[in-house]
Order: structure tokens, then sequence, then C-alpha cells
């Protein structure tokens, strides 16, 4: 395969859309690839075995939503310092313990890692949202948010992922 020719078809402040011209296999064709800012996912969990989940009113879907704490890296900056913005941020946690549990494509289709940390021996403190986010932070017991999954409460992809990731390497003992 060559990349025969490329352009920015689209950019704003999250994505780009790159238009590509390849050659593979003796045939031409034009695809366009979205390419996304990379993300962390926190599982932010407790020593009774709860997990701060966040109700957050979504306007692509229209709809409120319950999801972990999750957020954009901004430029340069390391996924992990990320994490702890996002997690004081859209919480109101501190967290003295963080593991990296994942570091994942988001999808075969778009240009974008997600990193997915768990936080632990946490400290409450107060919410510093943005000017468009309302958040409700939720304590829940492990065992309801399993449920919330099974019974499509929850539907965000990656954040389920994540969850269920954790919930296993939580039962090996690899936490």
């Amino acid at each position: 395969m060559s990349v025969l020719s490329q352009k920015a078809v689209y950019t704003s402040k999250y994505i780009q859309v790159i238009q590509k011209v390849i050659k593979r296999n003796g045939k031409t064709f034009t695809k366009d690839f979205i390419e996304r800012v990379p993300s962390v996912c926190i599982v932010p969990y407790n020593e009774k075995g709860e997990v701060y989940l966040g109700s957050m009113y979504r306007d692509a879907y229209e709809k409120r939503i319950l999801e972990l704490v999750a957020g954009k890296i901004e430029g340069t900056d390391d996924p992990l310092d990320s994490a702890k913005r996002e997690l004081l941020e859209e919480a109101g946690l501190e967290a003295k313990k963080w593991q990296k549990i994942a570091e994942w494509d988001l999808s075969g289709n778009m240009l974008s890692k997600t990193y997915v940390f768990v936080a632990t021996d946490l400290k409450e403190g107060k919410q510093q949202l943005d000017d468009d986010e309302e958040i409700e932070i939720i304590k829940m017991p492990f065992e309801k948010i399993i449920g919330k999954i099974y019974n499509g409460e929850m539907t965000l992809a990656p954040h389920i992922a994540a969850l269920l990731l954790f919930d296993k390497m939580r039962k090996e003992g690899k936490l």
C-alpha cells in the first residue's frame, strides 16, 4: 500500500478528517479518516467497593448518560496527568494511587487512543466543571454497575470495556 496524497478536509477543536488517495493491489481509491484527540477514562474505586460515576447530559444523544470519569488529553500532556486533571475537574476527586490498565485504539475507523486508569485511595473535594458541563457524581457499588451494563443502562463501549477489564483484574488480584 502507498499513500499517493492526503489533505485535511475538515478540522475542529477535537477532530480532523483526512482524505487520502491510496494505491493498493494495483487499485487506487480515496478514503476519509477521522483523527480524534486522545482521551483518558478513569475508574475511581473506593475502599467500600464503590465506583464514582458521572451522570451527564450529552448533547449528541439528547439525554443523560451514565459514564465513567473521562476526558481529552490536551496538546502534548501526559495521559496520567490528563487523568488526574479530569478526575479533579469532573468528580472533585484526588487519588493517591494510580494504575494504567489499558491503552486502546478507539475504533477501527477512527484514529484515536484511549488510556484507561484505575484511581484508588481517593480524597473527595469540589468539582471544577467547564462552563458547558453539568455532571452529577454518583457513588455506586461495583456489582450494581455490572447490572447496569447488562440491562443496557450504561451504553458507552469504552467505559463498559474499562469496567469489565477492571472487574477481571480485580478478581485476579492484579490491581
